[in-house]
């Protein structure tokens, strides 16, 4: 093996690559012109380095402003956060209460029509609920429009 083709010692390496660079680099140089500047380009690098240096000097007071309406939307967000939390929890809770009190209501009547296998009833009703309710969302994060696909 030459010593040319040994890839894995960079210090080997790094003079043929050095050497190529160089090469291109000239050769470029050669080929290509360097254009031509517009006559007010220093005029418009100027200008945009003093109004980089005016932003910088305002900008303690816009991180400030930007900083106070970042906190202000963070409480937004928590107190709506809450909201939802509070809203939930009372909607299982009514939900749970009413459907006690269907169950209540419909047990009598459940155990004159079905017998005794009324506790499978129940349970299979409940758990069939559950699983639509659960397929509806899934469905619904998926894009699809709810109960527009039955």
């Amino acid at each position: 093996m030459s010593p040319q083709m040994n890839d894995g010692d960079p210090a080997v390496n790094a003079a043929p690559a050095a050497a190529l660079d160089a090469a291109l680099d000239s050769a470029l140089t050669r080929v290509l012109p360097s254009p031509e500047l517009p006559a007010d380009f220093r005029a418009g690098v100027l200008a945009a380095i003093a109004r980089d240096a005016q932003s910088e000097a305002l900008n303690p007071a816009t991180r400030a402003r930007l900083e106070r309406e970042q906190r202000e939307h963070l409480r937004e967000f928590e107190a709506g956060y809450l909201q939802l939390r509070r809203r939930t929890l009372g909607t299982l809770i009514g939900g749970a209460f009413a459907a006690g009190t269907v169950v209540a209501l419909a047990l009598p009547w459940l155990r004159a029509t079905v017998g005794p296998h009324t506790p499978l009833v129940l349970a299979s009703a409940g758990a069939a609920i559950g699983l639509a309710i659960g397929i509806s969302t899934w469905l619904g994060r998926s894009g699809l429009p709810p109960l527009q696909r039955f």
